[in-house]
């Protein structure tokens, strides 16, 4: 969602996603909110690792890992942008804020990979 929450919805039953059955979300830290904080969280995309266990999701600024047993945090959070916090007016005004990045889980699950910028 724009919100950084995955939600898993059995599409069988709707085809609309108003109703979820898991809702996988971390709590965000007031002490870290900023004008930026939904637009950064927005979620670009979302993989199921080939056991089904475990979901990758990509935001602006991390790679999360969640456990399917475990919606309240990530197993892993790993920053991929964080250099670029201090630079998120700029990045807003030139709409790089906006650019969106897949992942991917190696089909043994030993690695992942996602996209980011040239000379981070």
């Amino acid at each position: 969602s724009s919100r950084g929450s995955v939600k898993l919805s059995d599409m069988r039953s709707s085809a609309l996603c108003d109703s979820h059955s898991k809702i996988f979300e971390e709590e965000e830290d007031p002490a870290n909110k900023s004008f930026f904080s939904e637009i950064i969280a927005s979620i670009s995309d979302v993989k199921f690792s080939r056991d089904g266990r475990y979901i990758l999701s990509r935001d602006y600024m991390t790679l999360k890992i969640w456990d399917l047993n475990v919606e309240n945090k990530p197993v892993k959070t790993i920053s991929i942008h964080e250099a670029l916090r201090p630079k998120l007016c700029d990045l807003y005004e030139n709409d790089c804020i906006f650019d969106k990045f897949e992942c991917a889980f190696r089909h043994d699950g030993g690695h992942l990979a996602t996209g980011s910028y040239n000379d981070l």
